[in-house]
């Protein structure tokens, strides 16, 4: 089978590549999305004829939820508009999906804690049913993933481990909220599971475990966990502590990310 992944730089791609690109031969597809996204597509579906791809994995996604968000043209855009566009460019070809659902989708109904990156993963999931195709569509609704590569620092568990590297309070984060978080690993396999897809819609739920951030992060704060790690296991914290690892470990990068966004720590 030949997979071609679209969204390689996303953290959640990087780490599935790391997994499983040995045992698995996958495409790559470098033109970046944007507003002109029909110039994306029709390379797209050039690079897909051209190399005989069977399976499409899109990791392209706009993660902001909250709810007022900075740019809702460019969240609908990510999230909805460009998968909608590459179902309805392939319909009538035997290639299969993976899309990525939030279980946000759930809090729509109320509008305390409905957000546009919540509506455009629930048009994604509602929508393809007005479209008549041929291909298997799999989508993996899931909480909200953590791990290693993850470099988005408007997202909590990045933020926690910025403010613990630097040990700085102008690094503002909301501790105080209990939140479901599910480690990269367990959703891994999920993913390569769903290149095996027989139905015509595969809804697979990923579901996290709901921790208090505050003591999550006074957990992780603890040089005690640094140390001896492995300790940390039977309190389901050593995949945060194994992620802070990744942080220290790559400090140049981020410093230099920081830089760029022109952000002082």
């Amino acid at each position: 089978m030949k997979i071609l992944i679209i969204g390689k730089n996303s953290f959640l791609a990087k780490n599935f590549i790391k997994k499983y690109s040995r045992i698995n031969k996958f495409f790559y597809f470098n033109l970046r999305f944007s507003n002109n996204y029909k110039n994306f597509l029709n390379n797209v579906y050039k690079y897909v004829n051209k190399k005989k791809i069977n399976h499409i994995i899109n990791f392209i996604g706009n993660n902001d939820n909250s709810i007022y968000p900075g740019h809702t043209d460019k969240i609908l855009r990510d999230n909805f508009t460009l998968p909608i566009n590459l179902v309805n460019l392939f319909k009538k070809k035997k290639i299969n999906f993976t899309f990525f659902l939030s279980n946000e989708i759930d809090k729509i109904e109320n509008s305390d804690e409905n957000s546009i990156y919540a509506l455009s993963k629930f048009f994604l999931l509602k929508s393809l049913r007005f479209i008549t195709i041929k291909n298997k569509i799999s989508y993996i609704k899931m909480d909200t993933v953590y791990g290693p590569y993850d470099l988005n620092f408007n997202r909590l568990i990045p933020s926690i481990m910025l403010k613990i590297l630097f040990r700085e309070k102008k690094i503002k984060v909301n501790l105080d909220q209990y939140k479901k978080l599910i480690y990269v690993d367990e959703i891994l396999p999920l993913i390569i599971k769903t290149t095996k897809n027989k139905k015509l819609i595969n809804i697979i739920n990923a579901r996290g475990k709901n921790y208090n951030i505050l003591n999550l992060y006074k957990i992780i704060n603890n040089p005690f966990h640094h140390k001896y790690p492995i300790l940390s296991k039977s309190k389901n914290i050593y995949n945060f502590i194994k992620t802070l690892e990744w942080y220290k470990d790559n400090v140049w990068k981020i410093k230099k990310i920081i830089k760029k966004n022109r952000k002082i720590i």
